[in-house]
């Protein structure tokens, strides 16, 4: 078994996850001192519809691609990758052409400028982040980190830029745009200068196959993601704009420590999951793997809930007090997110997409349940506690579904 090529694809992608934290936090902090509570509760919301909108690209995701390429011929892989990015780039057209329908039908004129600048990331990261499934077939993540490092660099410097200039709301979401561009670009770069240089030899079934088994999984993942900005979608009509901008601001911290979650689990899944024959042996694998992620995320969201109100001031300023609360109880309920990700490994090798769909509407109607039922008294704190609900009742399916494979 490589372990050593394991712990070391984790390392390099711990490497950019840290990065990626540290300049999510930033990135945020700046955001929220320059724009101020109202605004930067707005920009987060449209990043909200950006998001769900992004949905609609994972039509054919790294679920469906990577088990396509583990141990295939380079040739074949590329062919693969050839189809699912047609795939996925047809699926970024109608996401931004939707996007725009929306924003400029319904929304607010404030809104609008702003989402679509955002949108605009649409065009690059799913597509061609088909390079990143294509690597992490090969345990080799290397490139994918550096490339999506670059990204975050620019971003960083164009928002200190930005911040110093006092700039506008809408500025600040075209500064998220020419990230996803310059990642993607390096991407590409890489891909066509390590790849074989085969034809590629164009199958209708093929094509009709990866969208197949991409749809089996997409109802759940737009589901997921429906799930994971249902809170922001509910407390907007109910909360006033600057008290869902101190929300954001620690669902913001919340979100960047619980990606190191999927990281660990994709890391593992090729060699220890992936490539198992044997039901036995992965179910063994896969509980090791939950108890392994469940430290990992206690060490982290445990002294995270405890420096609450430090983090908050230090990261967004005395403006944003409402916050610590907020953060000490998303942290805490993170703890579930990490394992909820193991657990996904068990429905990823089985190709249970039906039950995949079960599990993020489950978890999507108990948190609608809850953030709808407890904001009127608790304000925004309850969209927290409706994320949590909403990964605990997951990850109850979950544990079932284990226990029956």
């Amino acid at each position: 078994m490589p372990y050593r090529t394991i712990i070391r694809n984790i390392l390099w992608m711990l490497t950019e996850r840290g990065a990626q934290i540290v300049g999510g936090i930033v990135v945020s902090g700046l955001l929220a001192r320059s724009l101020g509570a109202a605004q930067f509760g707005l920009f987060q919301y449209a990043q909200s519809l950006v998001f769900l909108a992004a949905s609609l690209t994972l039509l054919c995701g790294s679920e469906v691609v990577v088990p396509r390429l583990v141990g295939k011929p380079e040739a074949d892989q590329r062919t693969v990758i050839a189809h699912a990015f047609v795939l996925r780039m047809a699926a970024a057209v109608v996401a931004y052409t939707m996007l725009a329908i929306y924003l400029i039908g319904f929304a607010e004129s404030d809104l609008v400028a702003v989402a679509l600048w955002l949108g605009l990331a649409l065009w690059f990261r799913e597509p061609f982040g088909i390079v990143i499934a294509w690597l992490q077939a090969r345990t080799f993540n290397r490139p994918s980190v550096t490339a999506n490092l670059c990204g975050l660099g620019v971003k960083l410097a164009l928002v200190a830029a930005l911040f110093a200039l006092h700039a506008g709301v809408a500025a600040f979401a075209i500064v998220y745009a020419i990230e996803a561009i310059v990642a993607a670009a390096l991407l590409v770069r890489y891909y066509l200068k390590h790849s074989p240089k085969t034809p590629v030899i164009w199958q209708r079934k093929l094509l009709l196959d990866l969208l197949a088994s991409g749809m089996t999984f997409w109802g759940g993942l737009m589901l997921m993601i429906l799930f994971k900005r249902i809170d922001q979608l509910v407390l907007k009509p109910l909360i006033p704009l600057s008290e869902l901008g101190a929300y954001a601001a620690a669902m913001q911290i919340t979100e960047n420590f619980v990606l190191v979650a999927p990281i660990i689990a994709n890391s593992l899944a090729p060699q220890l999951i992936f490539q198992t024959a044997d039901n036995a042996t992965a179910r063994r694998n896969t509980v090791r793997a939950v108890w392994l992620m469940v430290a990992a995320g206690a060490s982290l969201a445990v002294p995270i809930a405890l420096l609450a109100p430090w983090i908050v001031h230090l990261i967004y300023g005395a403006g944003f007090s409402e916050s610590a609360q907020i953060l000490r109880v998303s942290a805490l309920m993170g703890i579930l997110v990490f394992a909820d990700a193991a657990l996904n490994l068990t429905l990823i090798r089985r190709g249970a997409g039906r039950w995949v769909i079960t599990k993020w509407l489950c978890a999507a109607v108990v948190a609608f349940v809850v953030v709808r039922g407890l904001a009127p008294q608790l304000g925004a704190l309850a969209g927290a506690l409706g994320f949590g609900a909403g990964y605990a009742a997951a990850l109850v399916l979950g544990i079932w579904l284990l226990r029956r494979d």
